[in-house]
């Protein structure tokens, strides 16, 4: 028997990055009877890290045959398909990086034909293909089907099922990017005509082994002696009729231990279920819908969790701290700009006052309103706006400053930068520098602390973590 194979490109991000996708699908050969063109298109939703569930069109083209001779193995058919990536994807998959998007797709197809009903999983490779900084793009493939041999005349059909993507974004340099390689489950959207192909089956004797001659007995009238039956063997009586225990109505068939209805399938043991054969209820309801309408899930935003580490050094004391915390973003495709809530651990460091007295300080941090930014050609900016509050600061362990008044009298404008290729899902490092505005509300030497501290040419370098 002969199984069905073509191709189907779905690249997709992931980004969603949706994406991307791109397909493949099987399809059953051609045999050497006059071909017609044939076209299907198809919506499927899948499934993507970073944008979410997307829909991605697949559009198939292919000249099938109208017809194909029993017992005749087929030539491969070529499968010509065009699958349309959504701008989302493209969004997604330039989020992280990525010029080209390869990889494969494992699609199910199913062969209905006399006797048979044939479940194909069809594998396809997706070459690389390039990636465009907006909008949507057209990935396209060919490929051929492998030969398919039928025992028994009829109609069959060729219906196109879901589609199992593996997808590897790569960068610039040929690299994964931070969404690695993955899968996508893509499912037919409901209410599709699924039906690639209809064809018939054509031949007077699919099988005359099975059945020596049924032709030299036609009727049992045309048989008065028992030397025109077929093979005396089997009737131990010359009689014109078997034997009344072999067939309550021996009228019907002068042999009923042969095939107990020989005209309906030639190859029994091909068929014991002949209503199996080419069934319309095995096509899914072509006639529902020939153009799907259903929308994909676009979710337009996308949300980002990490925690962060670094330290900040403050250029006047000369001293560094550790800080620590975590962000949430909501980052939006279309625009790469995102905005989010930032928490800053409270932490404590050390010092030289003068350059020789121990000091220590606690040290706490309030966010004024949301942390903006932009993703955008693989580089992430933020900004923050962050007011420090110096909870205690003692010198030889005596406190000397500090307390829940003490704070910098406006929050620090703090803007930190990636390098190049930025990865959302991966994390990565910023960094940038800040300037402390002076101190307020911080007792009888808060005056002295605030000189000592604030003032422009401070760094702060954190690195970002995915949350689990």
């Amino acid at each position: 028997m002969r199984t069905k194979t073509g191709k189907i490109k779905t690249a997709l991000v992931a980004a969603a990055a949706a994406g991307l996708t791109a397909g493949g699908i099987g399809v059953l050969g051609a045999g050497t009877a006059a071909a017609d063109p044939v076209s299907l298109t198809l919506n499927y939703t899948c499934p993507f890290p970073l944008i979410g569930v997307q829909q991605v069109t697949v559009k198939i083209d292919s000249d099938f045959p109208t017809s194909i001779p029993v017992g005749q193995a087929t030539p491969a058919i070529v499968i010509n398909t065009s699958s349309t990536v959504p701008e989302t994807a493209t969004q997604g998959l330039t989020l992280v990086g990525a010029k080209t998007v390869e990889g494969s797709a494992l699609a199910d197809s199913q062969v209905a034909a006399p006797g048979i009903t044939l479940p194909v999983k069809v594998p396809a490779p997706i070459p690389s293909t390039p990636v465009p900084a907006s909008g949507a793009f057209q990935v396209p493939a060919t490929g051929n089907a492998p030969s398919l041999t039928f025992t028994q005349p009829g109609t069959a059909t060729v219906t196109v099922g879901n589609i199992l993507l593996t997808l590897a974004p790569k960068d610039a340099n040929g690299n994964l990017t931070g969404l690695g390689e993955f899968e996508s489950q893509c499912t037919l959207v409901p209410g599709q005509n699924t039906t690639l192909a209809t064809f018939e089956i054509t031949g007077g004797d699919p099988s005359p082994t099975t059945s020596p001659s049924p032709s030299e007995s036609p009727s049992p009238s045309e048989s008065p002696t028992p030397s025109e039956s077929p093979s005396p063997s089997e009737s131990p009586t010359p009689s014109e009729s078997p034997s009344p225990s072999e067939s309550p109505t021996p009228s019907e068939s002068p042999s009923p231990s042969e095939s107990p209805t020989p005209s309906e399938s030639p190859t029994p043991s091909e068929s014991p279920t002949p209503s199996e054969s080419p069934s319309p209820s095995e096509s899914p309801t072509p006639s529902e819908s020939p153009s799907p309408t259903a929308s994909p899930t676009n979710p337009g935003t996308v949300d980002y969790g990490y925690t962060l580490d670094g330290t900040t050094t403050i250029k006047k004391l000369k001293s560094s701290l550790p800080v620590s915390g975590s962000i949430d973003a909501k980052l939006t495709l279309a625009t790469g700009k995102f905005t989010a809530d930032l928490a800053l651990d409270p932490t404590s460091g050390s010092f030289k006052v003068f350059g020789f007295l121990p000091a220590t300080a606690d040290v706490a941090f309030a966010q004024k309103g949301k942390t903006t930014g932009t993703l955008k050609d693989g580089a992430l900016t933020s900004k923050s706006k962050t007011t420090v509050k110096l909870t205690s600061v003692k010198v030889f362990g005596l406190g000397i400053a500090g307390g829940e008044k003490c704070q910098t009298v406006t929050p620090a404008d703090i803007t930190l930068k990636s390098g190049a290729g930025f990865d959302p899902l991966g994390g990565g490092t910023l960094s940038g520098k800040y300037a402390l505005p002076g101190l307020k509300g911080c007792g009888f030497l808060g005056g002295l602390v605030s000189l000592l501290t604030s003032g422009p040419g401070n760094t702060l370098s954190v690195k970002l973590t995915p949350k689990d």
